[in-house]
């Protein structure tokens, strides 16, 4: 008999096996397609989410393009003049292209939109973008083919298929016809195919020659300016070259570029090119130390969800081996060898984990499918339209066939082993379970119980962090402050002095609203826009050599913020007005105070602050220190407020130096307005208010509340509260089936030993005492164990905790004793059937 015929014969055997017992295989179906569905959600997601090549013909050969500076930086974006110099040198690509997402106005010409204005997302290219990326129009033209001369004269965008069918419904007519974005008359020139992204990860509004942003910025030195970095950078490989010669091109004119940067800017610092496979994460994946982490953790606790499954399902074909010994032991009778009796179970364990495989697969798919369209669904429409493609592909199947066998290997070894060296043994009718076999299937459930403790603890830490999270004091009034941001349309028609206007008239209308408290500028608290600067006590002045200089950071405010916001000042007083006055002063939060002059008043000392210019900033490190504090400003200390709680996890950012705010840069901050009673009130008098004074004004509002609440480290640690408590209940629902089907085989095959223990004497409250006893042992262990393994996670988990100890007394406590119960409850019924066993029939039992 063929290799082949064996093993088909070995399959239809293991099917009817299966068949003749349908309670044992759709538990174990469903137990493994738990275990497998988890794993395969995770694999999807990441593929969909973080492993997503750029959607382009042949994407293998796309590259993604970054600096890294000897300081550690690391820098993703490019001007435009550095763009073309690598574009027009490098000759290891074919082709070079420039990327940029901005959001504009979106207003009517024509007609074509009716009177109302809206945000468009809309993605800035390069003219080669669709060339490089292989792209073709769905309808009309791409950029490529039109010469940038001709563009500069007769202005043309492109539309995306989804905005064109959302906010058009599908129009034919569009194409040729005349629209405004930042005021800007640009014609749709063609469509870009469905779901269509590019380099980014949304579907956007529209796309923009990368040569028209002079034009819809009202700036004629938009694309001359070296020092401004705005451009991702995407190449394609040229044939026969790999990553390391384009790297080591690139890194040689870099250094020439470098010397061409204000030799004051970071960018005039050594850098090497990293060239990484093409994917729209603007660093490669090992930079992000923190989602890496967390996609570990993720992909960890799916596996020890499949493997509690699978220690499920091996403990109960261990107890259901027991009724098998019969059966194996006349098949070894007959000739068949112990290593084919073990090929025939593992066989069936195969079979099985194949079946939940095809059940988990169709499962994940639905699931992903509706989760990525309400996820989609629930963003603003100004974001544009995510795209997520969770369909299953050959990687997706390889990995799901790949993890069914695996699973059915690991789940059935050991019960195959175990079965076929107690048939070799033939132990006496109705006897009593071999040790050795129990104390597998006592190691089996102590596992699952394990595990999933360690999944259940860590899901109760991460939710408590959430809760604390948002109870715990700002330090600011949150609840009744609102945050105003105004969006300026571009046009020389709205130069500073007319934004500043325009604020001053809009803040004297709000202060008089019914309900409005106070009104100041500035940058919230836990606001994205967060800088950071170097600082130092001046000479003489210094406390001890640790502090010499400190990263602190910064934000400019109006002399009324502290009181606006509640913040109180403990030492010192506020700015003066007017604003000069008070232009060499600063506040310092309480923490950073203590961290420049730590036992001593800071108030009337000098300090010397870097650079405070944010658009410098925003490309500065940690490395930079020294040179941020060569050409910086010296500046008194005047007062010092309480600490406010940021958004980072290790709570940096409390450590504050508030500087004020010049008269001219008002129209670069966001209106805060303090309410006396419901925000809501006044939210609702806002866009009647802007629109009376210039409706071309647009503007988001929110409550710093409600920005607490979408902060990333919120975000994220909710997020992570979320799955890992699924997950751990995931396993705590394994392990539950796995203690109540063990327990139920062992009652069964137990019947005879129950019925001759109750003859001779032996209570019901015996018999309940010892089934209790012997699945409990194994649950104590394993809630031993996993308390152990759970401070190892804890410890893991210890950098997104808000207010929480590594080891959290309630989260082990009470997960610990909510376990056990659950498991006590679990094994509960069966044992109470035992009870009710007839020492008559338990004795003439098989």
């Amino acid at each position: 008999m063929t290799l082949f015929e064996t093993l088909f014969q070995d399959l239809r055997y293991g099917a009817r096996t299966l068949l003749r017992n349908t309670g044992f295989t759709a538990v174990s179906i469903f137990a493994l397609a738990l275990g497998i569905g988890v794993n395969t959600v995770v694999f999807t997601a990441y593929k969909a989410f973080i492993a997503r090549p750029l959607d382009a013909r042949d994407p293998g050969e796309m590259v993604n393009l970054a600096l890294m500076r000897d300081s550690g930086a690391a820098d993703f974006t490019f001007s435009y003049p550095d763009y073309q110099a690598y574009r027009d040198s490098v000759r290891s690509f074919s082709g070079l292209i420039a990327f940029n997402p901005e959001h504009m106005r979106l207003s009517a010409a024509g007609g074509v939109m009716g009177q109302r204005a809206a945000e468009a997302s809309t993605f800035v290219v390069s003219e080669n973008y669709f060339k490089v990326l292989g792209i073709a129009a769905l309808r009309g033209r791409t950029f490529d083919s039109i010469s940038v001369p001709d563009l500069v004269a007769s202005p043309a965008v492109l539309i995306s298929e989804n905005y064109w069918q959302r906010r058009f419904a599908g129009d034919p007519a569009m194409l040729g016809k005349t629209i405004r974005l930042n005021g800007a008359a640009v014609t749709i020139a063609g469509i870009t195919p469905h779901d269509f992204t590019g380099t980014g990860m949304e579907a956007p509004d529209f796309w923009l020659p990368i040569s028209l942003e002079p034009l819809v910025h009202a700036d004629d030195h938009w694309l001359s300016d070296r020092e401004n970095q705005r451009y991702r950078v995407f190449g394609r490989l040229a044939p026969g070259i790999d990553i390391g010669r384009a790297q080591a091109e690139m890194t040689t004119l870099a250094d020439r570029l470098r010397t061409l940067h204000d030799p004051r800017s970071v960018l005039s610092k050594r850098a090497t090119a990293l060239v990484w496979p093409g994917c729209p994460l603007p660093l490669p994946l090992k930079l992000y130390r923190g989602l890496t982490l967390a996609i570990l953790l993720i992909m960890f606790a799916a596996g020890m969800v499949l493997v509690v499954a699978c220690a499920n399902v091996g403990s109960l074909q261990l107890a259901r081996a027991r009724s098998r010994q019969d059966e194996l032991h006349t098949r070894l009778s007959l000739g068949a060898s112990r290593v084919r009796i073990i090929r025939q179970l593992l066989t069936e364990s195969a079979l099985l984990g194949l079946l939940a495989g095809v059940l988990a697969l169709l499962f994940t798919w639905a699931l992903l499918k509706v989760s990525v369209a309400l996820a989609v669904q629930a963003l603003p429409p100004e974001e544009g339209t995510l795209i997520f493609d969770v369909t299953p592909d050959l990687g997706i199947f390889v990995y799901v066939l790949a993890i069914s066998l695996v699973a059915g290997i690991l789940f059935g070894l050991a019960p195959a082993m175990e079965s076929s060296r107690c048939a070799l043994s033939s132990a006496s009718r109705g006897s009593t379970s071999p040790v050795r076999s129990r104390r597998v299937q006592d190691f089996l459930i102590a596992a699952q119980v394990s595990l999933s403790l360690v999944l259940m603890i860590s899901g109760s830490m991460l939710i408590r962090s959430a809760i604390n999270s948002l109870k715990m004091e700002t330090g600011y009034e949150s609840k009744h402050v609102v945050d105003l941001d105004l969006k300026f349309p571009e046009g020389s028609k709205y130069d500073a002095a007319r934004k500043v206007t325009l604020v001053h008239e809009l803040r004297t209308r709000l202060a008089v609203l019914p309900g409005v408290a106070a009104i100041t500028s500035a940058w919230p608290p836990g606001d994205n826009f967060m800088f950071r600067t170097a600082a130092a006590p001046l000479d003489g002045e210094k406390s001890s050599a640790q502090n010499v200089q400190s990263m602190l950071h910064y934000t400019c405010v109006q002399a009324n913020y502290f009181q606006t916001l509640g913040i109180p000042l403990f030492l010192g007083r506020s700015f003066q007005p007017p604003a000069g006055q008070s232009e060499h002063s600063v506040i310092l939060s309480e923490s950073a105070a203590k961290q420049l002059w730590p036992g001593q008043s800071p108030i009337g000392r000098s300090l010397r602050l870097g650079a405070t210019d944010e658009q410098f900033h925003s490309r500065a490190t940690a490395d930079d220190r020294s040179e941020l504090l060569a050409d910086g400003p010296a500046y008194q200390v005047v007062g010092v407020a309480r600490d406010t709680r940021g958004v980072e996890y290790d709570g940096s950012d409390s450590k504050q130096v508030y500087l004020p705010m010049p008269e001219g840069r008002l129209q670069d901050h966001p209106i805060l307005i303090r309410t006396q009673s419901d925000p809501a009130l006044v939210l609702r008098a806002i866009d009647p208010l802007i629109s009376s004074i210039d409706p071309d004004l647009t503007t988001t509002t929110s409550t710093l509340d409600e920005m607490l609440r979408q902060s990333a480290s919120f975000i994220g640690s909710s997020l992570a509260a979320a799955i890992a408590s699924t997950v751990g209940l995931f396993g705590l629902l394994l392990t539950l089936m796995g203690i109540y089907g063990t327990v139920s085989y062992i009652v069964v095959l137990r019947t005879r030993e129950i019925g001759i223990r109750m003859a001779v004497g032996a209570q019901k409250s015996d018999i309940l005492g010892l089934i209790l006893r012997e699945s409990t042992r194994p649950v104590l262990a394993g809630l031993l164990v996993g308390m152990f393994l759970a401070v190892g996670a804890s410890y893991l988990l210890r950098g997104v905790l808000y207010g929480l100890h590594t080891v959290d007394g309630v989260s082990f406590a009470g997960v610990s004793l909510l376990f056990l119960t659950i498991a006590l409850l679990a094994a509960y019924p069966p044992s109470g059937r035992a009870m009710r066993v007839d020492p008559m029939v338990a004795l003439r039992y098989q």
